[in-house]
């Protein structure tokens, strides 16, 4: 969720900004420009130094409209440092700043997660610190929004046809999330919503595999 947030907010020194871009490594440390998140302390950046303590929110909203599209938030407290001189190209690039432009780095004391695909909304967790440093990316992360918008608009039916035996006949159904194990799929009734996970045959690595398994899948279905 990190990695591939929709949008991401930071707040230091006492401000809150929307962050353009921002990157991730290995360990979970976030990377921003820091004169997008707060201009006006820029000059009292000092590379290789510790900065100041980093409330950040990455929020996950699904490419697909419909009334659920925010499905979760993370959290992300702990002390941010402005990294030495030189700050490597990629990142700066990435980023869309010049060489010599303060980048900090957050690395996470405290985590928490408010997920709503398959969990009740609003319900708040706590993150183990070592737990999400050792997190890796699902196989789909960056990907699946663009493919599920895709199975949105043009195969609506295929999706309806996996899932029709467990379906109100009065309610529409949307996707909302697709993974390294499957589908999730949203049933609408009113203001009612239920989400219901369709697995691949499985666990996909790529997309292309998660393309193979759900052809597979409507195939059984229709035969």
């Amino acid at each position: 969720m990190v990695a591939t947030a929709s949008c991401l907010e930071v707040g230091l020194m006492g401000t809150r900004a929307p962050i353009s871009r921002h990157a991730t490594d290995g360990s979970g440390a976030v990377f921003f420009a820091l004169a997008e998140a707060a201009p006006d302390c820029v000059h009292l950046a000092v590379p290789g130094e510790p900065g100041p303590v980093v409330d950040a929110v990455a929020c996950d909203v699904s490419s697909v409209a419909h009334p659920g599209r925010l499905r979760g938030l993370v959290r992300l407290s702990g002390p941010a440092e402005i990294v030495p001189h030189p700050v490597c190209e990629e990142l700066l690039d990435h980023l869309g700043v010049v060489p010599g432009a303060p980048v900090a780095k957050l690395v996470p004391q405290t985590v928490t997660l408010e997920w709503g695909v398959e969990r009740r909304p609003g319900e708040v967790v706590s993150v183990d610190p070592l737990a999400y440093a050792r997190a890796g990316m699902d196989a789909l992360a960056g990907w699946q929004d663009e493919w599920i918008t895709h199975l949105d608009q043009h195969h609506r039916d295929d999706l309806r046809a996996l899932v029709v035996d467990e379906l109100q006949p009065v309610s529409s159904l949307r996707p909302v999330l697709a993974d390294a194990r499957g589908l999730v799929l949203r049933e609408y009734v009113g203001t009612c919503r239920r989400d219901l996970r369709v697995h691949f045959p499985y666990e996909v690595a790529c997309g292309c595999e998660a393309q193979s398994a759900l052809a597979d899948l409507v195939a059984l279905r229709t035969f």
